[in-house]
């Protein structure tokens, strides 16, 4: 099974997202329930590997924090494939992010080891459904897009089903950041 380490949005950021959504001239939106913040992508995942990590994760050890998303961008240069609303990374995030690598990297997974840049998807671009200089204009016009700050004080392990008409994602396991937050879960 496909997996990977994401924050889950909560509901009101998801709406100002979609608001956001309307406003931009592509055809093919991802609906709000797939909006996430990947964390590490670890691929295809073993039993074991799942069983290691997840021990991990229980015993983590993190302090909450706070995100905010900030702006949109594109990824893709001149043939962008991805429209995506960024999220401001703060050094916590950055942190949690490299303790997310290392972990995975010990119970077993090969995560890529490239630049991390924490982003909401918004709508995966295919060649030719969308006027790319329209775009562009649309997003440096809301290059000031924002919500408000919200608190992160867990991970979610998702596992992604690849379908015809897109991905769908489900959350497996939900892991407060620290200690207090276990006690509140129980």
């Amino acid at each position: 099974m496909r997996v990977f380490l994401g924050l889950e949005l909560p509901a009101h950021i998801r709406s100002h997202l979609v608001l956001q959504q309307f406003l931009l001239p592509v055809k093919r939106k991802l609906p709000p329930e797939n909006f996430h913040i990947t964390l590490v992508f670890l691929g295809e995942a073993e039993m074991a590997q799942l069983e290691a990590l997840d021990e991990a994760l229980t015993r983590m050890e993190v302090p909450d924090f706070s995100v905010q998303v900030s702006g949109l961008g594109l990824y893709g240069k001149s043939k962008p494939h991805n429209l995506h609303a960024c999220v401001a990374p703060v050094p916590e995030l950055l942190a949690l992010q490299q303790k997310l690598m290392r972990l995975a990297r010990v119970a077993g997974f090969a995560p890529e080891a490239r630049r991390y840049s924490p982003h909401v998807t918004l709508s995966y671009l295919r060649p030719g459904s969308f006027n790319q200089a329209e775009l562009e204009a649309a997003v440096a016009r809301d290059a000031s897009f924002r919500t408000e700050a919200f608190a992160v004080s867990e991970i979610a392990l998702f596992r992604s089903h690849l379908r015809a008409d897109g991905a769908q994602y489900d959350v497996l396991e939900r892991y407060p950041l620290s200690a207090q937050g276990r006690d509140v879960k129980q």
